[in-house]
């Protein structure tokens, strides 16, 4: 790829970026401006008249997004909120994968040393005996699963061009 071909890539891509229109339309207009440029360069325009003769690509992005205002689009303000829901998850997982390898690291081989660590009484000669019900260990991953996949699948719905 030329220097040129990379320039006009660069430009082509920095257009596209800034287009508020569906997908589908999109790629309608950027075909349409790779068209053109391809038909000014055969014309024999040089690529810096061909540049100025365009604008900038907020200049061309503004020109097309006027053009095609009715098919025009917004991403939903909710986006931010799953993008946070998908953080907490992210987070929590992480901690918990901190906190179970800094526990085969210190705390295993130390329980393990004496092999005669007792965990707890159960119950004593002269009072009442107590009974421990925990929940599997899998249970706390739960909400921290589900916050991620929820806030990764919301943002992702979201992000689709939605019409004004």
């Amino acid at each position: 790829m030329t220097d040129a071909e990379k320039k006009m890539k660069k430009y082509t891509n920095a257009v596209e970026h800034r287009l508020n229109l569906p997908k589908e339309i999109r790629v309608r207009v950027m075909s349409d401006l790779i068209s053109s440029v391809q038909a000014r360069r055969e014309a024999g325009m040089s690529d810096e008249e061909i540049y100025a003769e365009l604008g900038t690509p907020e200049k061309t992005a503004a020109d097309r997004n006027e053009q095609m205002k009715e098919y025009s689009c917004r991403k939903s303000p909710w986006r931010f909120a799953f993008l946070l829901l998908a953080g907490y998850g992210a987070a929590e997982l992480l901690a918990s994968l901190a906190a179970w390898i800094a526990y085969l690291v210190i705390a295993d081989p130390v329980l393990h040393a004496g092999e005669a660590a007792s965990i707890g009484i159960i119950g004593g000669a002269d009072g009442p005996t107590a009974v421990f019900i925990t929940t599997p260990g899998w249970t706390g991953y739960v909400v921290p699963v589900l916050a991620l996949t929820v806030g990764i699948w919301g943002f992702l719905r979201l992000g689709r061009c939605r019409r004004k």
